[in-house]
């Protein structure tokens, strides 16, 4: 899937307010707008890079409301 670049650079910046305290979670997602009215998605699952966590972005979507 190709992430656009204008939502992997924002939601790049968000994830660290969203970072689970439980070391156990492996996945977290979260949503953001951009202004005027784009809402959007983002998935997120934790691997393990030499001991270290390191989130990876795995996919969005725009939501849509109504």
């Amino acid at each position: 899937m190709d992430i656009p670049p204008h939502v992997e650079i924002i939601a790049g910046q968000l994830l660290p307010r969203f970072i689970p305290k439980n070391p156990n979670e492996t996945s977290l997602a979260f949503q953001f707008t951009i202004a005027p009215n784009s809402t959007y998605r983002v998935n997120y699952v934790k691997k393990q890079v030499k001991g270290k966590a390191d989130w990876v972005l795995t996919g969005y979507e725009e939501v849509k409301e109504g």
